[in-house]
């Protein structure tokens, strides 16, 4: 199936295999649940027939990325917010990416670490890098990863997951399986 959705929407998995989608308006959320075979959404949605593989992806009209399990895909509701999508998860988790932007940009191995922020691992992967860090926020333990993914010659897309480091092993997995799924 393809669910195209109405911005600012959000879809969430339920263990039975359908998706739960949210679309947002001015009277307040709309909610329809998908399964299989179900194309008619009420205009939460729009619902087609899709590809036949056994996993969902998450598409923007640069890339597509498998869609992690555990983890709901999500608009911004502010529209001055060009990320394509938010997976939010467990542990106040978020994973989204940035660009492409111009690979100098990321150059400097500090370009992706904040103020208070502390490097716990640096590694080199598949032409990109990842940078982990350690950090806190309101008196709780926050962990931050950056996968630097090259996205052609010149540019790369950023992918950031966070949440609290207690969620840090789940997130990581979550945003390792978006990383290395990205295709154009």
């Amino acid at each position: 199936m393809v669910l195209l959705p109405h911005w600012p929407y959000a879809f969430t998995r339920d263990p039975d295999g359908s998706v739960r989608a949210t679309r947002w308006t001015s009277e307040g959320a709309l909610e329809a649940v998908i399964q299989p075979g179900f194309y008619d959404a009420g205009g939460v949605v729009d619902v087609a027939v899709g590809p036949e593989h056994p996993h969902w992806v998450v598409e923007t009209s640069l890339f597509q990325v498998r869609w992690p399990l555990g983890f709901s895909v999500a608009s911004s509701h502010d529209p001055e917010d060009h990320t394509p999508f938010y997976l939010r998860g467990p542990g106040e988790a978020t994973i989204y990416p940035q660009g492409p932007v111009p690979m100098q940009t990321v150059a400097d191995p500090y370009a992706l670490v904040g103020p208070e922020q502390v490097v716990v691992d640096r590694r080199a992967r598949d032409g990109g890098s990842v940078v982990e860090l350690a950090y806190e926020h309101d008196g709780t333990p926050w962990w931050q990863g950056h996968w630097v993914v090259p996205f052609g010659t010149e540019r790369c897309l950023v992918l950031t997951a966070q949440s609290q480091r207690s969620h840090d092993a789940q997130t990581r997995a979550a945003a390792e399986e978006v990383a290395t799924s990205i295709r154009t």
